[in-house]
């Protein structure tokens, strides 16, 4: 600035010297910013409007306040001494939100942001089941068997006082249950490895302490009795006031919350069915039983009287329900080869609280032509002992008459077919007599005339070929 001036002055003498500048020269006075007064200004926006929210600055008072506006939630706090406050923002049935060390600078606004309140009272930092969630009640857990309770967990932000949050507790419908207040910490150990001793706290420890002290606990788990535990059950659960923490202060609203229990591990929502909709060659041995997995359990004469499968199986269906949810249609044997079902369930289909379906549900899936899985030997192989067993492996089962046309094996041989007890989609080929050539290329057809059990022929022939042992 003062080089500025400097040259300001020798501009003028430098004009007044050449006599051309005769305008009156004006002084340059530089002003402060407007607002730059030594406050500032904190805004921010309360993401729900109709709060009706009162936004507090403080620091070790309470420096001003104000609400929100209804219309989009916003707020603005002027006049506010540079320097660093907290934003405290209170409403009824909203946990309180604290913004710590927002900084304002003189003449500056700060913006603290969009804010979300919490539906918890300030006393409650989570729970399980979330509110309207569903829960797998009845599911299978290894070969532990089948668990069968429901857990309710409410984790605090502060000690409880155990006794007040056990009273202020309810559920509905109205439960039994348990309450178990620990939180376990793990005991250093030493262990011996490769010989040398470690020493190991924390992650990896024996569980071997509990803390039963109220300033550790902020965990509750209420595990109701089994004969409480219901399926296609909604569970409202409720905290009052009357629960507080060990200092005496109480929740400032109840803390209220549903979840719904369903029995069906694999859907909440759906039906589910295996082979799924739209599935492409089906296995003929593996889907002897169609599957079809219900959200609730179902009343399983409406069920079997709305169910319809296009093209009817050969053999008829059996109904088995595995489950109140799951049933399982047997087909009589082997589905019917390259070929597309349709499975369809009427709405008239109703549940065990005598509810039926929202509307028709319908699904279908092509199955896999007849074919050969794999040979013995395979296809290409080489140093074949010269009395071998010749396996085909079909993908179903087969009119057992139909392959002795179909074989045919060059050079020939005579031999004879064996099909395995355990196994009916498996036969094997014994030479008969004589043993196979030494070195000799052998070549094995299968042709189209081999039918499986619903007279459905191989899509296409087969042919693999192998060679012997040269000595």
């Amino acid at each position: 600035m003062k080089g500025l001036k400097i040259a300001c002055v020798l501009l003028v003498a430098f004009c007044l010297f050449l006599g051309g500048c005769t305008k009156e020269i004006e002084k340059i006075v530089y002003k402060s910013n407007p607002g730059d007064d030594g406050y500032g200004t904190i805004v921010g926006k309360v993401l729900q409007k109709d709060s009706q929210a009162k936004v507090i600055v403080r620091q070790a008072v309470i420096i001003d306040s104000t609400w929100i506006d209804s219309t989009d939630g916003t707020f603005r706090i002027d006049s506010l001494q540079a320097g660093n406050y907290e934003v405290v923002i209170i409403a009824d049935h909203y946990g309180t939100y604290r913004v710590p060390d927002v900084w304002v600078n003189s003449g500056a606004v700060s913006y603290v942001g969009e804010i979300e309140l919490s539906r918890y009272p300030d006393l409650i930092h989570s729970h399980y089941p979330d509110n309207h969630e569903e829960i797998v009640l009845y599911w299978y857990h290894g070969w532990y068997g089948r668990y069968s309770s429901i857990r309710i967990i409410i984790n605090f932000t502060e000690p409880m006082d155990r006794q007040s949050v056990e009273e202020a507790f309810s559920t509905i419908p109205s439960t039994e249950g348990t309450f178990y207040w620990s939180q376990r910490i793990y005991e250093p150990y030493s262990r011996w490895s490769g010989g040398y001793s470690s020493s190991s706290l924390g992650g990896g420890g024996y569980q071997s302490a509990e803390l039963t002290t109220y300033s550790h606990i902020r965990s509750m788990m209420y595990i109701l009795n089994q004969r409480y535990c219901w399926v296609d059950t909604t569970y409202q659960v409720i905290l009052s006031t009357a629960a507080h923490d060990t200092l005496g202060n109480h929740l400032e609203f109840p803390l209220q919350f549903s979840f719904s229990t369903v029995e069906s591990r694999t859907t909440l929502t759906s039906i589910q069915t295996d082979p799924e909709d739209g599935a492409q060659d089906v296995s003929l041995r593996h889907y002897m039983s169609i599957f079809i997995t219900f959200p609730k359990r179902m009343e399983s004469t409406s069920v079997e009287n709305a169910i319809s499968i296009t093209p009817q199986t050969e053999f008829g269906e059996v109904f088995l329900w595995p489950e109140a949810n799951e049933l399982k249609i047997y087909t009589g044997g082997p589905l019917m080869a390259d070929t597309t079902y349709i499975i369809r369930i009427d709405s008239t289909a109703k549940d065990l609280d005598g509810n039926p379906l929202d509307e028709p549900f319908q699904f279908s899936f092509r199955t896999e032509p007849v074919r050969i899985r794999k040979t013995s030997p395979q296809n290409g192989e080489i140093y074949v002992d010269r009395w071998p067993k010749i396996y085909i492996y079909f993908n179903t089962y087969m009119i057992r008459s139909t392959l002795p046309g179909a074989f045919s094996i060059s050079p020939s041989v005579e031999g004879n077919f064996y099909w395995d007890d355990d196994d009916p989609t498996k036969v094997y080929f014994r030479p008969q007599g004589t043993s196979l050539l030494l070195n000799t290329k052998y070549t094995v057809t299968i042709d189209t005339t081999v039918l499986d059990l619903h007279g459905t022929p191989l899509k296409e022939p087969y042919q693999f070929s192998f060679v012997t042992r040269p000595e």
